[in-house]
């Protein structure tokens, strides 16, 4: 059987200028409406900011549901989920609207002396050549490495940009989702994670990854190395208030919601 063609569009307007309003597609009506949204643990904090945001706009409220990617997209195929936002993109799904861009941020303990990493020793550190931070420079402390578990988009991302066909090393301790691999790396002197730039806090810190930040500007300029793009991913295109919603992520509007703790797929 032949692999369904994907498309992937620019919902309900073409780019504009920031001082042009946006029209809706559909204008969503008076009556408070309960919409049903699904995101990835990565794509979460957009998720929230845009609905928070949107609901100021328009009479929606939101029930707003996460999982991993593959959890998601069983739902998906199964006809239980519509939509979901993602920042990994298998390459037979029919139907993507790309709302921005996200940067994987490489994270270690505050006490952590180290500043930055190169692609190629992130890449020996989590195939579990390099037992101990002191062969890199830093303190004498045995690396802990956190991985995310299979069916997380994010690890997709890290295992594509990164090791390539090469394999994580079964030693490394396994997180369910982005918040628990921030709060094991926090926990850890010598621990190791990756996460959605969006979940950077004061508790980690982001290392610079061949001399570049994760930062939206770097990720929106293409210096920073670990990009991935967010989408809002479906069987089909939408026609109903989920057209609409999208269609305000991917406006001026939605973009500057986006560029918070994300890159926008465009700068005003």
């Amino acid at each position: 059987m032949g692999r369904t063609k994907r498309t992937i569009v620019i919902v309900a307007f073409t780019f504009v200028s920031c001082s042009t309003p946006m029209i809706p597609a559909t204008t969503p009506t008076s009556e408070v409406t309960t919409l049903r949204l699904y995101a990835t643990t990565a794509s979460a904090p957009l998720m929230n900011d845009l609905t928070a945001s949107y609901s100021q706009l328009y009479p929606y409220t939101f029930d707003i549901v996460t999982g991993n990617y593959e959890s998601l997209l069983q739902g998906l195929n199964n006809g239980d989920i519509p939509y979901f936002l993602s920042n990994h993109l298998d390459e037979d799904i029919p139907w993507a609207a790309p709302v921005g861009q996200d940067g994987i941020a490489i994270i270690v303990h505050p006490d952590n002396p180290l500043t930055d990493l190169t692609i190629e020793q992130l890449r020996s550190i989590y195939q579990g050549y390099v037992p101990n931070w002191s062969q890199l420079g830093g303190n004498d402390v045995e690396i802990r490495i956190i991985s995310r578990e299979d069916g997380s988009g994010t690890r997709v991302e890290f295992e594509r940009l990164v090791m390539g066909d090469r394999r994580t090393t079964l030693a490394a301790q396994i997180a369910p989702s982005s918040s628990a691999v921030v709060s094991s790396v926090a926990r850890l002197p010598g621990g190791i994670g990756y996460v959605s730039m969006a979940y950077l806090d004061a508790s980690v810190q982001p290392l610079l990854i061949d001399g570049a930040a994760p930062t939206p500007d770097a990720v929106y300029d293409n210096t920073y190395p670990l990009r991935s793009t967010l989408y809002f991913v479906g069987l089909e295109e939408p026609q109903d208030e989920y057209r609409v919603f999208i269609g305000w992520v991917q406006s001026p509007a939605g973009q500057a919601v986006v560029a918070r703790h994300y890159a926008p797929l465009l700068r005003p």
